[in-house]
């Protein structure tokens, strides 16, 4: 693909009470070099709807607001139901974009089988000691220093930009799903023959300090099973991980915080896990009365 070409792009931005950060994040989508031609907000139902005046007036920002928390499947599908670009750019309400990420991520869909281009989340602040475990285990950037583009069959959106038509080939998003909507979806389309692109040198800034709560809870969505379901398996398997390689990887460094924090990661797993499946029950219950 030319990368100079003009292509019709849509942003997406879900958003659960994360009205600080969004402002950024609309930010580094309108200092894109490539321009976007429509940007979608989808408030989960956050407690409070969107403060920020500029966004709500902006004629080119659109706000669907839900009026109960939905989950990332929900969202997603939606958003693609709701914009029309050939290509959907999707950013978390707590993260930015380099000045380039299009542009960057565009001309690795001159291979006809990429259908979603992902960047790298690259941390600014590690003063903390859950900001350095967020950046040595959740966003592993030590791994990232050396690697190139590669493509893959796991599926990352915090910062992604998909093509629509691979997307929709496959059946688009599982509303269903609150949390692993994005490995779900990501081994549909390598079944499907399609394949994912990461690309380290392309970056993404996370824009808010977590607190431990948060950072375990994000942790615990990102590595969840699929199916979304606690189990025995799964709990042994995450606590044997807590303590090789994370806690070694920790205790290197002298990082005694962080190996705290990971010795936290499979019991607050269990309890998200089993927290998720309950929340993905009340659902179905309240869609099918």
């Amino acid at each position: 693909m030319n990368s100079k070409k003009p292509v019709s792009i849509s942003a997406i931005i879900p958003c659960f009470n994360h009205w600080e950060s969004l402002h950024t994040a609309v930010k580094s989508i309108k200092n894109q070099s490539l321009p976007v031609t429509e940007t979608l907000i989808i408030d989960d139902g956050s407690f409070e709807p969107c403060p920020i005046e500029e966004l709500i007036e902006d004629s080119k920002i659109r706000i669907i607001r839900l009026n109960q928390n939905r989950g990332r499947g929900y969202c997603r599908d939606l958003a693609f139901r709701e914009t029309s670009g050939e290509y959907v750019l999707n950013l978390d309400a707590t993260n930015s974009l380099e000045e380039r990420f299009i542009e960057k991520a565009l001309p690795h869909f001159s291979t006809s089988q990429i259908a979603a281009v992902y960047g790298a989340l690259i941390s600014k602040k590690k003063d903390r000691a859950v900001d350095r475990w967020r950046s040595r285990h959740l966003f592993q950037e030590s791994s990232l220093k050396e690697a190139s583009a590669e493509t893959c069959s796991m599926l990352i959106t915090y910062g992604t930009i998909f093509e629509r038509k691979s997307i929709e080939e496959v059946g688009g998003f599982d509303p269903k799903l609150r949390y692993k909507e994005d490995q779900e979806m990501g081994e549909r389309l390598t079944a499907a023959g399609f394949l994912i692109m990461g690309d380290p040198k392309i970056e993404i800034y996370p824009t808010v300090s977590n607190s431990v709560a948060e950072v375990l809870e994000r942790y615990s969505r990102w590595y969840m099973d699929t199916d979304e379901k606690p189990s025995f398996k799964g709990y042994w398997h995450n606590l044997k991980a807590s303590f090789r390689p994370m806690m070694e990887l920790d205790l290197i460094d002298r990082d005694w915080g962080s190996a705290f924090i990971s010795m936290l990661v499979p019991h607050f797993q269990l309890y998200h896990s089993i927290k998720a499946n309950r929340s993905k029950c009340e659902v179905s219950k309240v869609e099918d009365t």
